[in-house]
């Protein structure tokens, strides 16, 4: 039987990490992406207006709906976002169904790219992860004594899908469960393309329907998230156990070598 590996879950000392200089251009980084994803989802029927034309001239391209298939896969990677522009674009130039093909074929594919790349590249710092981030551990964790149905709630909650992406590809989750959860919750996309389609058609029934939508994604994606931290809560619990019996198993050996030996003369 494997041994289990040792962890060393402690407090996150905010502190630390918000007036150390050396995390400044990462909090600068997060305040940015912060002010643009509020801007962008408050004034998104502006953003979008504003890039229309440009976008009706890429879908006059030959092979135009390559390009924001590209960038769908490019914006995959964190920390970039601006994803659900992208996707409310195609529906406002292309229409629903064939937006949604494009949408959801850059989302896969995109999804696919960011799992091979933690796979390989951010390997070592994932496992360190795991092993001092009680979050991150409970998640993993999680996600490996699971299954698929764990898989693929967490893929249609409101966790970030570059979040859970890096946890699954990190923590050895079957990469054809991936595949198929990352699949099942694709239609999540014909969301954000109907809001697309629904910005180009005149009629104040509209706005009911963009309302009604939105009302209720966000109360399934919100309600699978509390129920995944529910799920974590308790994971953490049974984690913090491991590592104290863990650390009892050690200093009993300790103290056992050390009576063995004897006592020291100097």
């Amino acid at each position: 039987m494997d041994q289990e590996p040792d962890t060393e879950y402690k407090p996150i000392n905010w502190r630390k990490i918000f007036l150390s200089p050396k995390y400044i251009p990462w909090h600068i980084l997060g305040i940015v992406i912060l002010i643009a994803t509020v801007f962008i989802t408050v004034k998104h029927d502006e953003v979008v207006e504003k890039l229309r034309p440009w976008s009706e001239k890429v879908r006059n391209l030959p092979a135009g709906w390559l390009i924001p298939i590209a960038i769908l896969i490019i914006i995959s990677f964190p920390p970039l976002f601006g994803h659900e522009i992208i996707a409310l674009l195609c529906g406002v130039v292309y229409g629903l169904w064939i937006g949604f093909a494009i949408v959801a074929a850059g989302t896969f594919l995109g999804e696919i790219g960011t799992w091979f790349a933690f796979k390989h590249a951010l390997r070592r710092r994932a496992v360190k992860l795991e092993r001092t981030n009680l979050n991150y551990g409970a998640l993993a964790r999680l996600t490996r004594d699971g299954g698929f149905w764990i898989v693929l709630v967490i893929r249609l909650s409101a966790i970030p899908a570059h979040f859970s992406t890096a946890v699954f590809s990190t923590c050895d989750v079957n990469f054809f469960f991936f595949v198929i959860a990352t699949l099942l919750s694709l239609p999540k996309q014909i969301f954000l393309v109907y809001l697309g389609v629904l910005l180009v058609q005149e009629g104040s029934s509209n706005n009911v329907i963009k309302t009604a939508m939105f009302v209720g994604v966000f109360v399934v994606t919100i309600v699978m998230a509390v129920w995944i931290w529910y799920k974590m809560r308790a994971i953490k619990k049974v984690l913090l156990e491991e590592q104290n019996d863990r650390r009892k198993a050690r200093e009993k050996k300790e103290d056992i070598a050390r009576e063995e030996q004897g006592p020291t003369w100097i």
